[in-house]
């Protein structure tokens, strides 16, 4: 599974003090925060310390952040200036947290996959399910994170696994847990230059579902992601053949 755009603020505290070996978090293209309570005791959001944290410890925060072509570069550096910025870090220890991080988000992937589910902690997902043309999947990557006019992506993680090889959306709806946003990208996205997407959801009474092109991803996963939109809004502005194509 590899992270197209980043999604959810996912937060680990890495504590910097006694640990010779600072553990990593299950986030790609993470931005490391150093947090000590203020005088009134507060942290920021979402940042919590760790069990073993001492009073007048420092630790590490490390959270999503915007990807790119040098993500994970620029992660390493961001990384290894924490480090160098942290007492008791090293830019060895700072490579050392980035490694257990990604070593901790294949064990978690490998889980997923050998249970046969769909991650419900990483927002809306692009799986691919048609693995006949790795050309026109790399294309696809390339339009989605590409921003539209207004400077949007849409934020997905992506789960790019031959187990889900040749499923359908009802077999990838159900793996999925309810009320997160599923991005299919089948064989009907390949055939067609525009690369319509299978965008659904599954709800209590059953499956949402709507076939949107790669370009007009970012504002359908947005709008029903904060509910600015809903389902029959995107339906009622679908061309003839079911395909939203974008807002006039």
């Amino acid at each position: 599974m590899r992270r197209l755009v980043p999604l959810t603020v996912l937060l680990l505290a890495l504590s910097a003090c006694g640990a010779d070996h600072p553990a990593g978090t299950s986030a790609s293209d993470p931005t490391p925060v150093t947090a000590t309570p203020s005088a009134t005791g507060e942290l920021p959001p979402g940042c919590e310390p760790p069990p073993d944290a001492a009073e007048g410890d420092s630790w590490i925060c490390v959270r999503t952040g915007d990807g790119g072509p040098d993500a994970e570069a620029a992660n390493r550096e961001r990384l290894a200036a924490q480090a160098r910025e942290s007492p008791g870090w090293s830019d060895e220890d700072a490579q050392r947290a980035d490694e257990e991080r990604l070593r901790q988000v294949a064990e978690q992937d490998d889980a997923l996959v050998a249970s046969g589910a769909l991650p419900a902690d990483r927002g809306p997902l692009l799986v691919r399910t048609d693995f006949s043309d790795q050309g026109r999947w790399d294309a696809l990557l390339t339009t989605v994170d590409t921003p539209t006019a207004e400077g949007f992506r849409p934020s997905l993680s992506t789960i790019e696994q031959q187990r889900w090889n040749g499923a359908s959306v009802s077999d990838v709806a159900a793996a999925a847990p309810p009320h997160v946003l599923v991005v299919v990208a089948d064989a009907t996205t390949f055939a067609t230059p525009a690369l319509p997407l299978l965008v659904a959801e599954r709800e209590d009474d059953g499956v949402q579902e709507q076939r949107v092109v790669a370009r007009a991803l970012a504002s359908v996963v947005d709008d029903l992601s904060t509910h600015t939109k809903d389902w029959e809004e995107f339906a009622a502005g679908a061309d003839a053949d079911g395909v939203f194509r974008g807002s006039p």
